[in-house]
């Protein structure tokens, strides 16, 4: 239990403390995901309100996900906090998911109006399990991957433009915001090896709304399963912990 207790109390030292001085921020972090549904509801007269809900609650996982990696950035080469933890019996996973959870308060209040919404067009509550698995593998890839790419940027310039550009790789130009369908056939392949696609997939399905007849639940869950694992392995082998 002690990984679980350090975790937990760098949660609370880089989360609830700076709330508690800024409870702004709760409002700043929502801004993003909401902006981008309301542009999509009033230019479609909200007939694509469903995918906008599902790819807003993804692009606000994406990017809550991935700004640990900025924070981790800031704290590493501005306040030099990172090495306060590498001299301290605590292991990067740890600190990873501290920091993690962290970014996870400042977007709960936007996590939970948009997780509310899936579930009011869902009409089902049996869809809840569904959804809260679906919250957290991409939260948790989007974590491990933050962690893996900031711990190899030396500026925090660096890590902004770098986050900043996989943020639009992973939830603006892949089938995230509109139907996989509208993508030419021969790129289609390319949008299912994103897993941002698999994660607005299945909050699709959860929605009730149509899927792409080649994919199933099964394969969107397994291939998030395989990114996670795969970005989690990153993070713990060949994120740099420690400064030569």
């Amino acid at each position: 239990m002690l990984p679980v207790r350090q975790a937990f109390l760098i949660a609370y030292m880089t989360g609830i403390l700076w709330l508690r001085r800024n409870p702004m921020s709760l409002v700043f972090s929502a801004i993003s995901p909401f902006s981008l549904l309301f542009v999509l509801y009033v230019v479609s007269g909200g007939l694509y309100v469903e995918i906008a809900v599902a790819g807003s609650l993804v692009m606000a996982l994406v990017g809550y996900g991935l700004s640990l990696g900025q924070d981790i950035s800031f704290y590493k080469t501005e306040y030099k906090i990172q090495d306060v933890f590498v001299a301290s019996p605590v292991s990067p996973l740890t600190y990873m998911m501290g920091l993690a959870l962290s970014e996870l308060l400042f977007g709960l209040p936007a996590l939970v109006v948009l997780a509310i919404l899936v579930v009011y067009f869902s009409q089902s509550v049996i869809a809840v399990p569904l959804l809260i698995v679906t919250i957290l593998l991409v939260w948790s890839t989007m974590s491990a991957m933050g962690f893996f790419l900031s711990s190899h940027m030396l500026h925090m310039r660096n890590a902004t433009q770098v986050i900043s550009f996989v943020n639009v790789i992973l939830a603006v130009l892949p089938p995230v915001f509109y139907p996989i369908t509208i993508m030419p056939e021969m790129l289609q392949p390319l949008g299912y090896a994103v897993p941002t696609t698999h994660a607005s997939l299945m909050l699709q399905h959860i929605i009730g709304r149509e899927t792409p007849e080649g994919w199933s639940l099964g394969f969107g869950f397994a291939v998030q399963v395989a990114y996670l694992v795969g970005f989690v392995a990153l993070a713990k082998t060949r994120a740099i912990w420690r400064e030569s």
